[in-house]
């Protein structure tokens, strides 16, 4: 279960007074998420947009067989006219999908 920092939970009523207050922590990354609580339990979170569309692509590349994952891979290499070696390679898809862990 995630954890929410008091910063990160608000009730509906309070969101709906603070709405443009809770934006700006969103897109200031003063807060990570926010927790829209309903009797005293997470409902529903908001997050930053870069985080959503993190969180998309994270899930696209997950749905993937391996077959699948592996030519989408190449295909997103290949569009730079630079040659890789193997060891390139693994090390630039083992960053990118560092970038979707956590």
């Amino acid at each position: 279960m995630t954890a929410y920092t008091r910063d990160e939970m608000v009730s509906v009523t309070d969101l709906l007074k603070g709405f443009k207050n809770a934006l700006h922590k969103l897109s200031s990354h003063e807060v990570e998420k926010i927790a829209i609580m309903k009797n005293n339990k997470p409902e529903a979170v908001i997050v930053a947009i870069d985080e959503y569309e993190m969180l998309r692509e994270y899930k696209y590349w997950n749905t993937l067989s391996e077959k699948e994952y592996l030519k989408k891979s190449h295909e997103s290499l290949a569009t730079n006219a630079r040659a890789y070696s193997i060891d390139e390679l693994d090390a630039r898809i083992e960053k990118t999908i560092s970038q979707y862990e956590n």
